[in-house]
């Protein structure tokens, strides 16, 4: 190799020495110049959004359930880390969890609105849906969403002791959907040590975990259910039940109770197997279709004999239930009955109040549950008959109440089974059993007139006598004829009406010899006689009904006589025998203790005391006999007293008391149809005004 070879290739070398000491000088300056650069002052970067790790499926349309959104929300500000979603299955439990878990996600990413919505770390979402949740699939949903895989590979007691470290560093919410469903009692036995500071969402068909905050989900309010349907409707295209009118989808909605899967159910059946939107409430109406094995199967299946038994008998029930009617329909009795009826509550099979007095507690089904049970029912014709021949018996008992009979302060009671009752009666009179029908309504009649139910205890006392007249009961079709029939036109103003039947009944009660029954008719004559101003007449029915019933030891009837007699004096302004006749049974009235009585009697001495000038004995007098009334719960008793009241207000210039008086008496005339009471408030609103 020549010399000149050699330096040149050393020059090669040196060269490209010298070029990397060059780039590196390069590199050196550049650095320099960007750490000068660095030590320039720069707006920070805004940091980035929290990162919340969750698995929650994706939201659905979601309508209504504000209020039970906020007690959800409650729940889980709360310092309870158990928070329960319960009801039937297909009553939106599942929807409104993930509802509320995606509205505390967005929240927590500072995305929406947090006023009221709680935040967490993480949300976990886990569901036996459709397979059977263990502990062990709990822990490594746990796991996974919070991105521990590791922990999932762990043996269970470690799994488990790893995760519950993870929620107690940080508030997770771990969402469980179909708690009843599952099998594993490590997940029930987790959930109840679940460690601060997350928390629990349950969704459940029962209410089984103690020491939860529990949501009781019923159906939706008509106004939700009917824009669920409208919003199906355009999902799907039919534009009919969209733009439908509000009274032709409400059938829907009270075939479905306003439950959101039926809904949905009925609507897709209509689109897609093009039935009619009456075809598809029949089948509602008699539990056909998948829905109810999707809503009903597996909860019938775990039903013990005595749940099953008390189920099937609900729906003789026109409304909800007390408990010893209940237990008079299903013959299902004592301790059997306390654990079906808390199995069947459990399940939410069975609505149940929360009043403390077993008396005033009332039980009650979803319509989707009658449908169900009443289905069932029907595949048993002789326990439906059984059961309801057991109820009939029983409402004669209670209706009764043996010698002391219902006092009117207790008429709340009795009235909340009125529909009942009165569903009762009718299937007596069909199946034949006329008597004992009649008995139960002439033991109610005095709540139903005393609580304005005036049309519908018209329209059965009518068929009462039409039956009685049948079966050659005289006796039984004349007391229907005097009260209440006669009783309720005379007190409308129908007086041609109401002489006719109590005439007839007063000829029948006469020839047998019934003195109780004459005593009331001649009463009931006399005060007909009064409204028809043919005075003379009027006090001699009243007086010769009067001695009968004190030959007869009738006290009650012996106060109404006196209060009505006083009352056509004082119409005749004979006020001295009104207010003897008043005084002279004042004091026995009181001790005697029937406030209607006490009323009838003040009240026309609050007459007397106004046409004597005595304006504030007359106020004293009203508003005693208001206060009986009110005792007595006889709503036309009380319109009278606020009337009287009302114009000694204005005659004494206090227009405003007066006005409430009026428009509140008013009301009640209304709901009786008392027509000439109307026209007389309408008067003298329209004077005033």
């Amino acid at each position: 190799m020549g010399i000149w070879t050699i330096i040149a290739g050393i020059g090669v070398v040196v060269g490209i020495a010298a070029g990397v000491v060059q780039v590196l000088d390069y590199l050196q300056k550049r650095r320099r110049k960007k750490g000068q650069a660095s030590q320039e002052p720069r707006p920070s970067p805004p940091p980035p959004p929290p990162a919340i790790p969750h698995n929650l499926p994706s939201r659905t349309d979601f309508i209504g359930r504000a209020a039970e959104k906020a007690r959800v929300y409650e729940a889980l500000r709360s310092r309870p880390y158990l928070a329960s979603i319960d009801g039937i299955g297909g009553i939106g439990k599942t929807v409104l969890a993930l509802e509320v878990a995606h509205e505390c996600l967005r929240a927590s990413k500072g995305e929406g609105p947090t006023d009221g919505i709680p935040t967490f770390s993480g949300f976990i979402w886990t569901t036996a849906k459709d397979r059977d949740l263990t502990l062990n699939a709990l822990l490594d949903a746990v796991a996974r969403t919070l991105e521990y895989p590791g922990i999932a590979q762990q043996p269970i007691e470690d799994k488990r002791a790893a995760v519950r470290r993870l929620l107690q560093e940080k508030p997770y919410l771990l969402i469980v959907d179909n708690l009843e469903t599952i099998t594993d009692e490590g997940v029930r036995d987790f959930l109840l040590d679940l460690p601060e500071p997350s928390k629990a969402l349950i969704t459940t068909r029962e209410q089984k975990l103690r020491h939860v905050w529990a949501i009781s989900l019923k159906g939706l309010t008509e106004p939700e259910a009917l824009a669920v349907i409208r919003n199906e409707g355009r999902r799907l295209g039919l534009a009919s039940l969209e733009h439908a009118e509000d009274p032709l989808l409400s059938h829907l909605y009270q075939a479905t109770g306003g439950a959101p899967l039926a809904i949905k159910w009925a609507v897709g059946q209509i689109k897609q197997k093009g039935q009619s939107l009456d075809t598809v409430l029949e089948a509602l109406h008699e539990a056909r279709g998948s829905i109810f094995d999707t809503i009903f199967a597996r909860s019938w299946g775990l039903l013990s004999a005595s749940a099953r038994q008390v189920l099937v008998v609900m729906p003789v029930f026109a409304t909800s239930a007390s408990r010893a009617g209940i237990e008079a329909a299903s013959d299902v009795h004592h301790y059997d009955l306390d654990e079906a009826l808390g199995q069947l509550v459990e399940m939410s099979l069975v609505d149940t109040t929360d009043e403390l007095d077993l008396a005033r507690r009332r039980y009650s089904i979803h319509p989707l549950t009658r449908a169900f049970a009443d289905s069932k029912l029907q595949q048993a014709p002789e326990t439906h008959q059984a059961a309801q021949r057991r109820l009939a018996d029983f409402f004669q008992l209670y209706t009764s109440r043996g010698e002391k009979g219902w006092q009117a302060e207790e008429f709340p009671l009795l009235e909340t089974d009125l529909p009942n009752i009165l569903a009762t009666i009718r299937w007596c009179w069909e199946q034949g059993q006329a008597h004992l029908g009649m008995n139960i309504l002439y033991q109610v009649a005095h709540l139903m007139i005393h609580r304005g139910y005036w049309n519908d205890v018209m329209a059965l006392s009518e068929q009462a006598v039409t039956l009685a007249a049948e079966l050659g009961d005289e006796l039984s079709a004349a007391r229907f004829q005097v009260w209440p029939i006669s009783s309720i036109h005379r007190h409308q103003g129908n007086f041609d009406l109401a002489e006719g039947p109590v005439t007839s009944a007063l000829a029948v009660f006469e020839r047998l010899g019934n003195k109780q029954g004459v005593a009331s008719a001649k009463r009931y004559l006399g005060r007909i006689a009064q409204g028809r101003g043919e005075f003379d007449r009027a006090e001699q029915l009243l007086r010769e009904a009067l001695t009968s019933c004190q030959a007869i030891k009738d006290e009650y009837g012996t106060y109404v006589a006196t209060a009505s007699l006083a009352s056509l004096a004082l119409q005749q302004r004979d006020l001295d025998t009104a207010w003897a006749l008043c005084n002279g049974a004042l004091a026995s009235a009181r001790q005697f203790g029937d406030p209607e009585c006490l009323a009838r009697i003040l009240h026309v001495m609050g007459g007397v005391a106004q046409a004597r000038g005595d304006l504030q004995q007359a106020r004293s007098f009203w508003e005693e006999a208001l206060i009986h009334m009110r005792r007595a719960n006889r709503l036309d008793g009380i319109a009278d007293c606020l009337l009287a009241l009302a114009c000694l207000h204005l005659e004494m210039g206090r227009e405003q008391p007066a006005r409430q008086m009026l428009l509140e008496a008013l009301e009640i005339y209304r709901r009786l149809d008392m027509q000439s009471r109307i026209q007389e408030i309408e008067a003298l609103l329209t004077t005033w005004a």
